[in-house]
């Protein structure tokens, strides 16, 4: 059996301070930068690590992260007042601010790119508080 004494998710950016300016000063998350890199802190304890991987860099093709928040819709708001629009998907059915209502067991839902284009989702209600739930 592996023995593991920790686990990070990670992913890369080709601007690491366009990425550093987004996370810390857009989102306010907690942000350290080191030796190039940055190390995302998460309520909860969670870390991301982030590295640039410059003109190789490619988006991922999927979501990231997700981050559970009180309200989608407050943040549809704030990150709108930084010049930052929601992603849209042919999959689901979006209002008008790009927000997908009833999402995630009744809660609603929202994804953002970053300057990278990495996508980074949101989701509030039910949803959110069952996501809680599971990972204690």
């Amino acid at each position: 059996m592996v023995d593991v004494q920790r686990g990070f998710a990670s992913f890369s950016v080709d601007d690491i301070d366009a990425a550093q300016r987004f996370y810390s000063e857009v989102l306010g998350l907690p942000v350290t930068a080191e030796r190039g890199t940055l190390i995302l802190h998460l309520p909860g304890g969670t870390v991301i690590f982030v590295y640039p991987k410059g003109e190789d860099h490619a988006p991922a093709s999927f979501t990231v992260f997700h981050l559970a928040v009180d309200d989608v819709d407050a943040v549809v708001e704030e990150l709108a007042a930084h010049g930052v629009e929601p992603v849209r998907y042919e999959a689901f059915e979006h209002d008008d601010s790009g927000v997908v209502r009833g999402f995630m067991e009744g809660g609603d839902g929202v994804w953002f790119a970053d300057p990278a284009g990495n996508v980074i989702g949101f989701m509030d209600g039910e949803g959110a508080r069952l996501f809680a739930e599971a990972v204690g």
